[in-house]
């Protein structure tokens, strides 16, 4: 399903953020302005992740409701 596909490719890039905050904190003069870009642009990711979260979940669950095997 291209939404899962678009969900995978959110947490892989989160992941890829997180090594990056890693690498930088581990340097000897962590640049402070990148770090404080980076936590920014892994929070507004995250909060991008919770909405396709819930969109999956409700795409999930809106079949299970119409086959009449959940009750609403």
């Amino acid at each position: 399903m291209h939404i899962e596909n678009h969900y995978d490719a959110l947490i892989e890039k989160h992941r890829r953020i997180e090594a990056s905050l890693t690498a930088e904190m581990q340097r000897p003069l962590p640049d402070s302005l990148a770090l404080q870009r980076l936590k920014r642009r892994k929070l507004l990711l995250k909060d991008e992740i919770e909405s396709w979260e819930r969109l999956l979940n409700a795409v999930r669950i809106k079949p299970l409701r119409q086959a009449g095997r959940l009750h609403a």
